[in-house]
């Protein structure tokens, strides 16, 4: 946008000095002919009038508007040509006052051509010079412009100055607005690339975290689930307890292991979660509390609502992985004997919008939840897996909150906001 607007600007400047310069190459020729013709002058005057006053419009339109900038820092915008080109133009139109006075109107054309190749006020001292030497011309000869005395000379020369004064103020605000104008879009588009930068470094940031987050949810409870089930069958082998159990454990590693792959290959290509691919959301569920049921020993009931409407693939998969880390959790850290999960549709308060609840309960040990700051809740090992369930939760627009004390075990809530329904799910699968 940015680069495009201030082509667009640049270009829009040169058609000005072109539309200029179009005017500058018919009105030159045109008036000198007017002057020529109606003077009544020898043949070799006209031709003196002819040079002297086509002279600094060719070399304006040869030597100087080629090399003028708008953005030059000193008074001359093509440096020493613009002077040359000064000191040319007030001698040319002096000399040739004094062959015929009517050549004041080549300031019709010279004056937009010295605004054009200087800044305000030098550009508007040499008109003031110029129109000195017209005066001084008048009075050399005590001559007569247009048919007054040396009084008219002054007045119109006066009256010269100040116009070309105030054309020279609105040039110039045009190409202080021009230039302040492409200021700003080159402003705009340096802090567009800075915003464009940092959104960029933010994406990779939220990407590392997600990723990291999915990692922690699958890969990273898949090894835990294998290591307690690999301890397990390798107890039961060296004492030689139950070799039919550590065959169920050591099965069980294998499909734990392959369904760890598969959500690492998943992983990369950003799709969704391996369990769910399989098969519905409770069977996914219920195979992730059987993992934890046969690794940590800890008994479940999971209840699933049979007219859950039809969820979004997104809260399914954030369903799914609260669940997971929640197993997790109560396997490493509560002792708990038995967690139960249920997720249910509640129909919304006076009418409102229906939610989907995920409630988790353990009867484990339990802790002291009014002692957990939020920086305890975001590290590792003690409450990452809040804060992740929590920005899944909060993610999908939903609610999410704990409670539990010491011995009393603890509950985990998630309530997400829920579409009008279209169809039901029944046992996890979609019906019409």
């Amino acid at each position: 946008m940015g680069e495009t607007s201030i082509e667009q600007m640049r270009i829009s400047t040169s058609n000005v000095h072109s539309r200029w310069n179009m005017y500058f190459a018919i009105a030159t020729p045109l008036l000198i002919a007017s002057i020529v013709l109606l003077s009544k002058l020898g043949w070799y005057q006209r031709f003196a009038l002819v040079i002297l006053l086509g002279l600094p419009t060719l070399v304006f339109l040869l030597f100087v508007d080629p090399y003028s900038s708008e953005h030059a820092a000193t008074a001359s915008k093509s440096g020493y040509r613009g002077w040359c080109f000064a000191a040319l133009s007030v001698v040319c139109l002096v000399a040739a006052a004094a062959i015929n006075p009517s050549v004041v109107f080549m300031q019709f054309i010279v004056v937009p051509q010295l605004f054009i190749a200087f800044t305000y006020w030098p550009s508007l001292g040499v008109v003031t010079l110029m129109n000195c030497g017209f005066i001084g011309v008048a009075w050399m000869q005590s001559a007569v412009l247009y048919s007054g005395d040396i009084t008219d000379a002054v007045v119109e020369s006066v009256a010269s100055v100040f116009f070309s004064g105030m054309i020279g103020i609105a040039n110039d605000h045009l190409v202080e607005v021009n230039t302040h104008n492409i200021q700003l879009i080159e402003r705009l588009q340096s802090q567009q690339e800075v915003i464009g930068h940092l959104s960029h470094e933010e994406g990779i940031a939220a990407e590392r975290q997600r990723m990291a987050g999915e990692m922690h949810d699958t890969i990273a409870q898949s090894l835990t689930s294998m290591l307690a089930l690999s301890r397990a069958a390798l107890d039961e082998m060296e004492d030689d307890q139950d070799h039919e159990l550590a065959a169920k454990h050591l099965r069980m590693i294998s499909t734990i292991a392959k369904e760890s792959l598969d959500d690492t290959r998943a992983l990369i290509a950003n799709s969704t979660p391996v369990a769910l691919q399989k098969s519905g959301l409770r069977d996914a569920l219920n195979r992730t509390l059987a993992n934890t049921q046969l690794s940590g020993g800890i008994a479940y009931t999971l209840h699933v609502d049979e007219h859950l409407p039809v969820l979004p693939l997104a809260l399914q998969v954030a369903v799914l992985r609260v669940v997971q880390e929640a197993a997790t959790n109560i396997q490493k850290h509560s002792r708990a004997h038995h967690v139960n999960v249920e997720l249910k549709r509640v129909p919304g308060d006076q009418g409102g919008q229906e939610r989907l609840c995920l409630c988790i309960e353990d009867d484990g040990i339990g802790f002291d939840a009014s002692t957990i700051s939020e920086e305890q809740a975001s590290t590792t090992g003690h409450g990452y897996g809040f804060i992740d369930m929590r920005r899944r939760v909060e993610g999908l627009s939903g609610r999410f909150s704990y409670s539990s004390s010491i011995g009393e075990g603890t509950h985990l809530l998630a309530v997400f906001p829920l579409q009008p329904e279209s169809s039901v799910m029944v046992n996890g699968v979609a019906a019409a």
